[in-house]
């Protein structure tokens, strides 16, 4: 594998095994030149390069293999909450420093408000230290173990957001400075210069690399191209696609059946890009050091991507049918009104929910299914085009489903809050002038806080909870990783619309009545959603994983998270199980799965269903019912019938 651009960036559908590529990668870049100084990078702590090697990790580079002279591979676990400190450190001065006094407002409420628009920093310094890393003189090479699809698109983001907020502040129109106008310095013109060198990085060839990590599957396909998309706005290059877990087609005519499925998908990924990486389905991954250096040759070779190669008969078969499952029901589900299906991504969350929203639907009546994930799944499970309204999905008596457009919501939002201010600067009287003020609220409410757009999903929850239309409301969120960001919302939104309600109150004589209020009702609907959450009678949560040893530790902490935020966890759904079959080799993967669920429901302590591998990804609601229908339990217990 020849070296590529210095910053390598893997990221992509989950459970592609972006961890396990990106660390293979790292190996290869060392294999290639022994003399290099490569760093492999977690972008959270207790992540997946620990589990994969099976070793702790720190905020300072540990050798993992000696090279030549100084070359040698290194990794490091970033510790986001110290680069968001430092960064903030310098960035809140020169913000404050470079916001226009008014004669209204107090320099104290520009401040608080300020202070609440700079929490949540840490992913954007992050960016910027991966830059710094790279353009140092310490590593040859940087190869970041990244995010999911939306994550990842969020996380190249942040400079562009950062530079149109510079922007606002300095008065630049579009984005981009004046040539006529001659602008006095300001605090902010260093980040400014910052946020462009970053930009101009990333949409660098030779010195960045996007490698995008797939799998031949329907959602994943739409995910893939979604980004490419989006990448392709942004101008930043993508170097490859990786296809992982493809079937050699061998060994019997399962095996050739599942491989007849990812034909077409692969074949749309070679139309994307000229550079697509074929990798073979192992029964049991790499773990370890030592076996993800094998895996790394093997990939390194290029044998793998010529022998799977698919042959222009090749397709998918006819039918697909599962034989029957084992005879131990399931429990039914929850009888909550919110039942969030949460966990990392690529483990079938969103067929899950869906499944789980078909079944409910029949038996209880309406249920709103809902989608956080800003890359969203329900359109391609449900094969129904669905919208940021709630869209009663076709074939069904009373199951809506509704995507959110986070974007046009926190636009309006903003629009909203404006809308709301202008009385309070006007009308002037003599001797008062309050441009400069409307404009200083105007720009504060576009430096909210990162992450705010979120607030969009809670609010619909909220809004759907508080109306009663809904009997059950299923919710697929975000992929989530050590914690869940719809949960972290509420107390970013709490500390913003409290600064906002502030200068609201005080300034109510002046025309701040309607935000005042507004803002408090924006409280209350924030408080009705954390009561909701903490309530067993209202909320549980279905952590859902996957039948393989490195999908354990991940679900152990979003378990452990949920208990530390006292939230109301309800089981854990291990999913796409193999059925049992004469196969010799789905047989084999099939017994490890079912080892690894008796091993999660061991450590966690709370019962394990299974969901089986159909053949066909469960879409349309035929499928989805056949899907809920035959989940089962690991071990016996009461016998009910399941939801």
């Amino acid at each position: 594998m020849a070296d590529g651009p210095v910053l390598h960036f893997f990221a992509g559908k989950g459970g592609a095994g972006k961890t396990t590529l990106a660390t293979a990668h790292a190996l290869n870049v060392l294999e290639d030149n022994g003399k290099a100084r490569v760093l492999l990078v977690a972008l959270e702590a207790d992540s997946g390069v620990a589990d994969l090697l099976k070793k702790k990790f720190s905020s300072k580079p540990t050798k993992l293999v000696t090279g030549k002279g100084p070359g040698g591979l290194s990794a490091v676990e970033l510790d986001l909450p110290a680069l968001a400190e430092a960064f903030n450190k310098k960035w809140k001065p020169a913000l404050l420093g470079s916001t226009q006094k008014g004669a209204l407002l107090s320099d104290d409420e520009v401040k608080k408000l300020l202070e609440a628009s700079t929490t949540q920093m840490g992913e954007l310094a992050a960016l910027f230290h991966l830059i710094e890393l790279t353009e140092s003189n310490e590593w040859d090479a940087v190869v970041v173990d990244g995010f999911s699809t939306s994550h990842a698109l969020r996380f190249l983001d942040h400079a562009t957001n950062l530079r149109r907020l510079i922007a606002l502040l300095r008065g630049e129109r579009h984005g981009r400075p004046s040539k006529n106008v001659v602008r006095p310095p300001m605090p902010v013109d260093e980040f400014a210069a910052k946020a462009d060198a970053a930009n101009a990085f990333l949409k660098d060839p030779k010195k960045f690399a996007f490698h995008a990590c797939t799998i031949a599957e329907p959602v994943a396909e739409a995910q893939t191209k979604l980004l490419f998309k989006v990448l392709q706005e942004r101008g930043i290059p993508a170097d490859e696609i990786i296809t992982d877990l493809i079937e050699d087609g061998k060994g019997s005519p399962e095996v050739a059946k599942r491989r007849g499925l990812q034909a077409p998908h692969v074949r749309k990924y070679q139309t994307m890009h000229q550079k697509v990486a074929l990798l073979q389905r192992r029964i049991v991954g790499p773990r370890g050091l030592d076996e993800v250096k094998k895996f790394a040759r093997e990939w390194a070779s290029g044998k793998e991507t010529k022998a799977l190669q698919f042959s222009p008969a090749e397709g998918p078969p006819p039918t697909v049918r599962a034989p029957s499952m084992p005879p131990i029901a399931a429990p039914p589900l929850p009888p909550t009104r919110f039942i969030f299906f949460v966990g990392a991504g690529g483990v079938g969350k969103s067929s899950c929910a869906a499944a789980a929203a078909v079944t409910l639907t029949e038996k209880e009546g309406p249920v709103l299914l809902l989608s956080t994930d800003p890359s969203h799944s329900l359109s391609d499970v449900l094969v129904s085009r669905l919208t940021d309204t709630e869209t009663q999905v076709k074939g069904t008596k009373g199951l809506y489903a509704r995507e959110i457009d986070f974007a046009v919501w926190f636009g309006n939002l903003k629009k909203k809050l404006k809308e709301l201010a202008e009385p309070m600067f006007g009308p002037e009287a003599k001797g008062e002038t309050f441009a400069q003020d409307r404009e200083i609220v105007r720009n504060l409410f576009d430096l909210a806080p990162i992450g705010m757009d979120e607030l969009a999903a809670m609010t619909a929850l909220t809004d759907a909870l508080v109306q009663e239309r809904f009997k059950r409301i299923v919710i697929d969120p975000a992929p989530a990783g050590n914690s869940l960001r719809i949960l972290e919302v509420p107390a970013i939104a709490k500390a913003w619309f409290t600064s906002i309600l502030a200068i609201a109150t005080k300034h109510k004589a002046k025309g701040g009545a309607a935000l005042a209020t507004f803002c408090e009702a924006q409280l209350k609907h924030i408080d009705r959603f954390e009561k909701a959450l903490l309530n067993p009678a209202e909320c549980r949560f279905v952590v859902v994983t996957r039948g393989e040893e490195l999908g354990v530790p991940v679900a152990e902490r979003q378990v452990e998270y949920l208990k530390a935020k006292k939230l109301p966890f309800e089981r854990v759904l291990v999913n796409r199980v193999l059925p049992k079959t004469t196969c010799v080799i789905t047989e084999e993967r099939r017994k490890n799965q079912l080892e690894v669920a008796k091993m999660v429901e061991k450590k966690i302590g709370f019962p394990v269903t299974l969901a089986p591998e159909l053949g066909r990804h469960p879409a349309s609601l035929r499928a989805l019912k056949e899907f809920r229908t035959s989940w089962y339990a690991v071990t016996p217990t009461a016998k009910v019938k399941a939801a």
